[in-house]
């Protein structure tokens, strides 16, 4: 993002006051047609005064007042931003707040709930008229629930008129999540996908290939289930997945679930047929897919069912499991100096899927703004 810093300047003060300093009180006599003298005086503020006095030069003090820093332009002002409780928004927000701050004036107090709160919390501010909140920061799957009624301002005309932004630089697909017929009620943070992580330190001593179906992944993730991975000498797992309620692990069926569902394409829908509602799930596709899923949990931690995506990151960076799917933090994070002591290498690829074909689950975070009130 970029950053502009502005820096208010006090004016400079051109003086004409003109002084004399005598043997005696008397004041100096200005004579408009003698040849002037020019004294140079340098006054606090680093301005230069220029007095016109005949005769001698005479010693002149000059007394400039300081320059006067403007307030910014949002100064006392407290902007409410509603997320979800945990690192992976919440801290950023959190962080980058007081540059925000120092740039508009503007404080953001960042207000946290559990993420199985926080579609709930958001749509009964809203919908009550309370305005608690100032924005929102959720998953942008959600505006279908918050733009109809209007409860979101629509940032179609804001968007429009800050060139900085370059809105066409943001992929397709992603403006499009973040729009609702036609008009913008959100803008992402980010764009990304699902993608398998794999470690080749393991599978390249073992002659294994990366897995290229799921029914690889699950052979690679049994192959590697109990023994340690990293040294400690404690057994470490085949796979981890986040798999906890009410959290995100809904992202991760949908994953798994996509290639045998969508065999020609994202047209097919997921869950439902868009044009009658018709139920995708009860079939062959998404019975195989709930095996596959249901299977990993064999190959990974004890208490994988109560384990966020914080969770599974920290024990796939700490070298504890084989295979993990998440999106692409696990990326820069296995990257890290201090991380990459207790994790030789990482790679990363899209999701397996049946004889071969792939196709990654796109997700994005995004920031809204509740439409004002109209005025009485």
């Amino acid at each position: 993002m970029k950053r502009h810093l502005f820096t208010a300047l006090g004016p400079v003060l051109m003086l004409s006051i003109v002084l004399g300093a005598c043997a005696t009180p008397t004041p100096a006599t200005i004579i408009q047609t003698a040849p002037p003298v020019q004294v140079t005086v340098q006054v606090p503020v680093t301005s230069v005064v220029t007095q016109i006095v005949a005769g001698t030069p005479q010693t002149v003090q000059v007394t400039a007042p300081p320059a006067t820093a403007q307030p910014l332009q949002f100064a006392g002002i407290t902007v409410n931003v509603l997320t979800f409780v945990g690192p992976q928004v919440a801290e950023p927000l959190q962080r980058r707040g007081p540059d925000f701050e120092k740039l508009t004036g503007a404080h953001i107090n960042v207000i946290t709930v559990p993420n199985s709160d926080l579609y709930s919390k958001a749509l009964a501010d809203l919908s009550t008229g309370t305005n608690a909140y100032d924005a929102f920061l959720f998953a942008p799957s959600w505006i279908v629930d918050f733009a109809p009624p209007g409860y979101l301002e629509d940032l179609t005309p804001r968007i429009q008129a800050d060139k900085a932004l370059q809105w066409d630089d943001v992929a397709p697909f992603f403006r499009d999540f973040n729009s609702y017929q036609g008009k913008v009620y959100s803008i992402p943070l980010d764009g990304d996908m699902h993608t398998v992580y794999y470690r080749t330190d393991l599978l390249q001593p073992a002659n294994i290939a990366p897995p290229q179906t799921w029914d690889d992944y699950l052979s690679i993730a049994k192959t590697f289930q109990g023994q340690d991975l990293n040294g400690d000498g404690t057994p470490d797992y085949g796979s981890c997945i986040a798999k906890a309620p009410n959290q995100q692990s809904y992202w991760w069926i949908t994953s798994v679930a996509a290639p045998y569902i969508q065999s020609l394409g994202t047209a097919q829908g997921v869950f439902f047929d868009t044009k009658d509602m018709t139920p995708l799930v009860n079939n062959d596709a998404f019975k195989k897919a709930l095996e596959v899923y249901k299977e990993t949990t064999q190959y990974g931690p004890p208490d994988e069912l109560n384990l966020g995506v914080g969770d599974t990151r920290g024990l796939f960076i700490s070298g504890r499991c084989a295979l993990t799917m998440d999106w692409g933090d696990i990326g820069t994070l296995a990257i890290d100096p201090q991380i990459r002591k207790s994790l030789t290498r990482s790679a990363r690829w899209k999701p397996p899927a049946p004889r071969k074909s792939w196709i990654g689950t796109p997700a994005s975070w995004c920031p809204a703004m509740p439409r004002p009130a109209p005025t009485p």
